[in-house]
């Protein structure tokens, strides 16, 4: 590496120091118990195929032992879908939709039962139209797994952020 190229690198990195810079997630920060707080978490189960798949996801994220045995907060996570055709035929038939997954949550403290935040997600995952009815169900239910993941770490992203701030 040239001289030129490790003094920028040490520049850059001093800045980021000097400018208050912390990770979300670090154990050396007065943040380090976001991870915590995620973990008393219970998130209440969702209905259908895309709640379960955000559910789960959701449990990951916030605690990968499992479900936390005196939980302090309470994740409520409503959804709701809607497919768009986008490629439409000359013969009228869709060969591309979207489907919009909006996904509204709100956080509740269980002790008080008072709500602490509330926000929501919109994701867009895109499929192609074929001949094969298979392949098109195939391609739906991806769609829907490839949005839910997607709001999982929108929900997450949003928690950590709402956490890491009290």
């Amino acid at each position: 590496m040239s001289l030129f190229r490790v003094s920028l690198v040490f520049l850059i990195m001093s800045l980021a120091v000097a400018c208050g810079f912390q990770p979300l997630y670090g154990s050396a920060t007065r943040n380090a118990d976001v991870q915590e707080k995620l973990a008393q978490t219970y998130i209440e189960p969702m209905p259908g195929r895309i709640g379960q798949i955000l559910r789960n996801e959701l449990l990951d994220l916030a605690n990968p032992r499992g479900i936390p045995k005196e939980p302090v907060y309470r994740l409520k996570v409503t959804t709701e879908t809607r497919a768009e055709g986008l490629a439409i035929q000359s013969d009228d038939t869709k060969t591309r939709f979207n489907l919009t997954l909006t996904s509204k949550f709100s956080l509740v403290n269980i002790a008080a039962q008072e709500v602490l935040y509330t926000g929501s997600t919109q994701n867009i995952a895109s499929y192609n139209v074929v001949q094969s009815e298979f392949a098109n169900l195939s391609a739906a239910k991806n769609a829907e797994k490839r949005a839910a993941l997607v709001a999982a770490k929108q929900i997450n992203q949003q928690l950590s952020v709402y956490f890491s701030g009290r």
